[in-house]
């Protein structure tokens, strides 16, 4: 199978040739000098390393199967990500054991699933208690840090947790963000309150990422200092960005990627465990008309709706960044952070790759990316082709 297209980096025309798991050839190809709206381009599959679950299935429920984690990784075909992270919140002992231990199953038991799984992400249960900070986090199960937790849970996850999202001004997080970075983990500031000097701490033990910066945070905060501002001016941390359109507006993206640089900058997608069912409530959480996902009857957001082609259309509709740039996001920059190689179109690669249009590039209200297909380790998909297969049964969000 062979796919021509313009590269995301040169914007030069190319032949991508794949033969079965891998791209065979990548060579120049004719094609209009001028670039047009309707021009096909294509660039190497995404890597989300946050998405919480889908169709009302949640990686954090304490029924949760293997043929549901399968059925939802393979999903994220569609949504054009070729590698993710499913994530684990807060929740008790017994639940992220069991949700460790069923992807890790899941990863076992089907190939295809344990290429596409990068790892897995705890977000949380270390983090902040207080309202807001928290988040869509149930408080009674937040606690402090405990490594001899984190090693059953790494055990019962046969190695395979990769990042840790945590708030550094709990007792014993910076000994715990030390050991982690030790063993190979990354970790990541997240639902914190913390202020300047421990930030700086935790960044000193090790720590590397802002997990969606700007949001799980306080609605009411000092102008300055905060955590916000004190985390996006420490250059050694990366930041991951939720561009969905709801979690953060277009002047706070703008401003949050020139202070990171784009060079700093990755995008989640955050998918929440409601993340493509229809408007409504499930079980204390709403679903809006406008796909907003939230706590019912609270302001608190509770995860996304969308796919990270979204977000790269509202990046580059922020005008910010180029197409490579935005491209960058969820491609080389999740790869770095987990200290793997850049996903790239190269001959010998996994036929990890997607087709996308560009019918508006510069700044605007319009987006400027629209994904058509997906292709991942040699499987093709058709963009958003991603409702619940039949046997799917919604459990607890």
């Amino acid at each position: 199978m062979e796919w021509i297209g313009r590269h995301y980096e040169t914007g030069g025309w190319v032949r991508v040739v794949v033969d079965g798991a891998r791209i065979a050839a990548v060579t120049p190809a004719d094609g209009p000098e001028a670039v047009g709206g309707s021009d096909e381009w294509l660039a190497p599959a995404f890597w989300d390393i946050q998405l919480n679950g889908r169709w009302g299935i949640s990686f954090s429920d304490p029924t949760l199967t293997v043929e549901q984690v399968a059925e939802i990784v393979r999903a994220q075909a569609a949504l054009g990500a070729a590698r993710i992270c499913p994530t684990l919140i807060t929740a008790s002992r017994e639940t992220l054991r069991h949700g460790v231990q069923t992807i890790a199953a899941a990863c076992d038991e089907s190939p295809d699933v344990g290429l596409c799984v990068a790892g897995l992400h705890l977000e949380g249960p270390y983090l902040s208690e207080i309202d807001g900070y928290r988040g869509a986090h149930p408080k009674e199960q937040v606690r402090d840090p405990d490594w001899s937790e984190f090693q059953a849970l790494q055990d019962a996850a046969r190695g395979r947790i990769v990042l840790i999202t945590l708030a550094p001004e709990r007792p014993g997080a910076l000994e715990f963000i030390r050991r982690a970075t030790l063993s190979g983990v990354v970790v990541a500031i997240g639902h914190t309150a913390a202020d300047g000097a421990t930030l700086r701490a935790a960044t000193a033990e090790g720590a590397r990422l802002s997990t969606h910066l700007g949001n799980g945070i306080s609605a009411t905060l000092p102008r300055h200092p905060n955590p916000i501002w004190e985390q996006a001016a420490l250059d050694y941390l990366s930041a991951s960005l939720i561009a969905d359109g709801h979690h953060l507006d277009r002047a706070t993206l703008r401003v949050l990627v020139r202070a990171k640089t784009p060079e700093r900058i990755i995008l989640v997608s955050d998918a929440s465990p409601l993340a493509g069912l229809p408007p409504g409530e499930y079980g204390g959480w709403e679903v809006a008309a406008s796909g907003k996902i939230v706590v019912a009857g609270t302001p608190y957001l509770a995860g996304s709706n969308q796919g990270l082609d979204v977000g790269l259309a509202n990046l580059l509709g922020a005008g910010v960044v180029t197409l490579s740039q935005a491209l960058a996001t969820v491609t080389r920059h999740p790869a770095r952070l987990l200290g793997r190689p850049a996903p790239v179109l190269q001959a010998g690669e996994p036929a990890n790759l997607v087709g996308f249009t560009c019918p508006r590039r510069g700044p605007g209200p319009q987006p400027g990316f629209s994904l058509r297909w997906a292709c991942v380790d040699g499987r093709w998909v058709d963009a958003r082709d991603d409702g619940p297969p039949r046997n799917m049964v919604p459990g607890r969000p």
